[in-house]
């Protein structure tokens, strides 16, 4: 590719561009996140290559180190399997059971590999002559190749495969990496809540979640910036470190209005007061004049010891912040997001190691009739809890609590089976939908309980 057409290409979003974050998969099974900048290094085998070098290209391409640089390449992180992806199975004639590993099958020895790694010869030309200096290699079944193949190439070729961070892929690294971090979270479970919370466009969605910014990421990755997402956070700021590896434009961003819990006891309070109450608070935390001439001086002092680069460098970081921030929208003001909150939600979605049935009965208010809402936690109890509580209340049908369970299978030709390793339980969810509470019929006021049908036994029917 060249530069011409990497510079055409950079203002897609379906390429990596300098800024982003993306998830890392190795042929030596690590994942993790990375961002492309020009001052970072990625590791590959036991070379250090920058990054930089991979904007441009599409995200899932897959990369080989070739002289300290990454180059793209065709097929997986693996190429070339001997086993059959696809097709008919044939099962193998021979087996493996004259076969005894005593480790001297190879004839080249570490010198010489190690000799024709430093004539510069590649990892597929050396993987080969590996095999051809094999004595066991005809000997071996086809499963037993593509394994010594996997190996070598893991050594020898090692590849890298930089994907998008979507709400799949990172959940996907969080759950390999630290699962507590994210509730122990899977991906088929953020599937789930996106869908008993009947997330889309143009909705307006309410969501508490202590996931860093997880699940919170993962609806503005459906709503796209249609709509209004609005997060709860307890403490003097939100804690969404995982919202900025989504690599959202200013738009999804904006979408997003972050609002303290104590907001949500204020309204049923004069909107007037608040306000009033608000801008006497702000101008007595307002620093004294002679407060801000002494920080300007501070810096104008710490700025007078930088080297003449030091001051250019600290200057373009000035005018490049003065800049974002006169692009960016106006931020919204208390009163803003307090209306915002007083109009009914379209959605709720609780995600969090807090209390689910206290934080869903100070909720449920907000949320519209004929509107469901999704409930996430680790443990059972605390969802039975509100189960019953929710139970007893006549403005919610449609109440479940499901365990949520998940299996992978490797599919290949006659080797279909279940992973030999498996995640099983992640946590349960209770959802239902809200709707208004209409008393009951005037010839059944008078019942504490509806009757209901009974399995007790039939009498005998007679004939006529």
């Amino acid at each position: 590719m060249s530069g011409v057409d990497i510079e055409a290409n950079a203002s897609s979003s379906d390429v990596i561009r300098e800024g982003d974050t993306v998830v890392c998969y190795t042929s030596d099974d690590r994942v993790f996140f990375q961002e492309i900048l020009p001052r970072m290094t990625i590791r590959i085998g036991k070379v250090q290559i920058p990054v930089k070098c991979v904007v441009g290209f599409p995200f899932g391409s897959i990369f080989e180190e070739k002289e300290k640089t990454l180059v793209p390449v065709e097929g997986g992180l693996f190429p070339d399997p001997v086993a059959p992806e696809v097709g008919e199975f044939e099962v193998p004639t021979n087996d493996n059971r004259s076969y005894t590993d005593t480790n001297d099958s190879q004839k080249l020895s570490n010198v010489e590999i190690a000799e024709l790694r430093a004539q510069g010869v590649n990892g597929s030309a050396l993987i080969a002559k590996l095999v051809e200096n094999s004595d066991t290699w005809d000997t071996k079944t086809d499963f037993s190749k593509q394994k010594y193949l996997k190996k070598k190439q893991q050594k020898y070729m090692p590849r890298i495969q930089m994907v998008r961070c979507t709400a799949m892929a990172l959940c996907d690294v969080y759950h390999v990496r630290q699962p507590s971090k994210i509730l122990n979270l899977r991906f088929d479970i953020i599937g789930q809540i996106l869908s008993y919370g009947n997330i889309y466009a143009g909705a307006q969605v309410m969501v508490v979640e202590t996931c860093m910014g997880l699940i919170t990421g993962a609806i503005a990755e459906r709503m796209l910036g249609h709509g209004t997402l609005l997060a709860g956070y307890e403490g003097q700021q939100p804690s969404v470190d995982t919202i900025r590896r989504f690599n959202f434009d200013q738009a999804v961003n904006d979408s997003i209005v972050y609002f303290p819990f104590h907001y949500i006891g204020q309204l049923d309070n004069d909107e007037a007061a608040l306000v009033a109450k608000e801008a006497a608070l702000n101008e007595e935390e307002q620093p004294s004049e002679d407060v801000l001439e002494a920080r300007k001086a501070e810096v104008a002092a710490r700025i007078a010891m930088y080297t003449e680069a030091e001051q250019k460098k600290y200057l373009a970081k000035k005018e490049q912040r003065k800049l974002k921030q006169r692009q960016a929208k106006p931020k919204k003001t208390p009163s803003d997001i307090r209306a915002l909150l007083r109009a009914p939600s379209d959605s709720l979605v609780i995600v969090t190691h807090y209390d689910p049935l206290v934080v869903l009965l100070q909720l449920l208010p907000r949320l519209g009739l004929s509107r469901p809402f999704v409930v996430y936690c680790e443990y059972l109890e605390p969802l039975a809890t509100a189960f019953d509580a929710l139970q007893r209340m006549e403005s919610i049908i449609n109440l479940q609590l499901n365990d949520t369970w998940t299996r992978e299978y490797q599919i290949l030709p006659g080797r279909t089976h279940p992973e030999m390793t498996m995640s099983a339980g992640s946590g349960y969810l209770l959802s239902g939908i809200k709707v208004e509470a209409t008393p009951p019929p005037p010839h059944l006021a008078d019942l504490k309980v509806l009757p209901r049908r009974t399995n007790g036994p039939k009498k005998p029917r007679t004939r006529d």
